[in-house]
């Protein structure tokens, strides 16, 4: 009898030590040490504790939940979860009576994870409850998210949250402040690029009007194919939609009718040179003494020969005067184009009237003034300065008009052909224009 207490003596003190020893180990905490993909959230699962639980027994940033491959991670004994459990059970029931909100609206700022903490549910819970895809992170203000209550029968399960990544990679949820510059891009307008287009590189003193002036497009044709700002920039390159006219050929014509004009003007000089050297030879010849006479005449025919010289030499001074005053119109209207044209490149001016700067009226007035002819300082002042003529009857330096008499608004002096130079506009250079793109309303030839 001794012998059979003592062995269940033995045995009953054995299992009772095993007993608290299993009791202990399962109260004590546990130790993890974290492998690749771990999150907090599989730990939870795995130990049946609270991702909080975990987070505030390792000192886990509970914004970013990062841990790192290797770390060593105690995890709380099941007890004390349950009772940690309890207590968050109750904090939440109070919070959720008090609050009494099931939907809430997203705010700029807010992340799934920072709505997760505010209402005490986890980013997956709201992604079951708003039929979010697992790997979902972007919402938008002004989005209604549920926040508590029941998953609907169709939505999908929720999945495990990203995998845990090296500390020097780790990632947080992209902020809905990002997502709005994302739309802001996605708003910017489109530009629109005609299969017919061109491109041109600004150059200085340039403006959407000049270019789109030589181009023959609208301004907002311009601004439709590029992106543009408050000021155009020099060496930018702008698209052009359809393009009416090529600059380039303009320029090729307008350099060839600068070239006439100024092969006319060196005509017309020699023209007028080579008339009054003949004139001036005429003339020699008139007022020389007749030395062909033969030795035989007697002196009583000198009379008679000063009496013809006299009137051999008033004779061609009543022929050559009319010739003389024909040349010299010609020949003003060629200086005044020549003259004008020594002008080119001046800056455009308001209000100027010197070489440092005209304006249209002002580049006329100059020009006619050099010649003593003052025709006036506006255009409606100049129109009054000679005859008006129809735009096919101008004449080399004859003053062209745009706008109805009384009413004009811009004076160019005629070169030729279809050739004019003028003081254009503001950020521009007296340069030559070409009748074909800009005709003139009228002309007028200087008295």
């Amino acid at each position: 009898m001794n012998h059979t207490a003592k062995k269940l003596l033995v045995g009953t003190v054995g299992a009772a030590g095993l007993f608290l020893a299993t009791t202990a180990t399962a109260n004590a905490d546990t130790t993890h040490k974290v492998a690749k993909n771990d999150t907090v959230w599989d730990l939870s699962q795995k130990y049946g504790v609270s991702i909080q639980a975990i987070e505030a027994l390792n000192n886990i940033d509970q914004n970013s939940h990062l841990i790192v491959t290797g770390q060593t991670l105690k995890v709380p004994a099941k007890d004390a979860q349950v009772s940690e459990n309890n207590n968050t059970t109750q904090a939440a029931d109070k919070k959720a009576d008090t609050e009494n909100t099931s939907d809430v609206t997203v705010k700029a700022g807010d992340t799934l994870w920072t709505l997760a903490q505010q209402y005490n549910t986890s980013v997956e819970k709201l992604r079951e409850l708003n039929g979010l895809a697992a790997d979902a992170y972007l919402i938008h203000p002004g989005n209604v998210l549920k926040v508590n209550g029941t998953v609907q029968a169709t939505q999908q399960p929720a999945q495990t949250e990203q995998p845990v990544q090296q500390q020097d990679q780790a990632q947080t949820e992209q902020p809905v402040v990002q997502q709005e510059a994302t739309q802001e891009q996605a708003q910017e307008p489109q530009l629109v690029v005609s299969a017919n287009h061109t491109t041109h590189t600004v150059q200085a003193g340039e403006s959407l009007y000049s270019i789109a002036q030589a181009y023959g497009v609208t301004v907002d044709s311009l601004r439709a194919a590029n992106n543009l700002g408050a000021t155009l920039l020099v060496g930018q390159t702008l698209t052009i939609n359809d393009p009416a006219k090529d600059p380039a050929q303009e320029a090729a014509a307008q350099q060839a009718a600068q070239g006439q004009a100024a092969a006319q003007a060196q005509q017309e000089a020699a023209a007028q040179q080579a008339a009054q050297e003949q004139a001036a030879a005429a003339q020699q010849q008139v007022q020389q003494p007749v030395q062909n006479q033969a030795p035989a005449q007697t002196q009583t025919q000198a009379p008679a020969q000063q009496t013809q010289q006299v009137q051999q030499q008033a004779q061609p001074a009543q022929v050559q005067q009319p010739q003389q005053q024909v040349v010299s119109t010609s020949a003003d209207g060629g200086a005044i184009a020549a003259y004008a044209q020594s002008f080119i490149g001046t800056p455009y001016v308001w209000g100027g009237s010197t070489p440092s700067g005209f304006d249209c009226s002002g580049l006329t007035q100059y020009v006619y003034a050099h010649f003593g002819k003052q025709i006036g300082r506006n255009t409606i002042a100049q129109e009054s300065a000679g005859t008006h003529i129809p735009v096919s009857q101008a004449q080399v330096g004859d003053l062209l008009f745009w706008g109805t008499p009384g009413s004009t608004y811009h004076v160019a002096i005629y070169l030729g052909g279809n050739s004019f130079v003028a003081a254009p506009e503001p950020g521009q250079s007296v340069k030559i224009g070409n009748m074909a793109y800009f005709m003139p309303s009228f002309a007028v030839h200087v008295n």
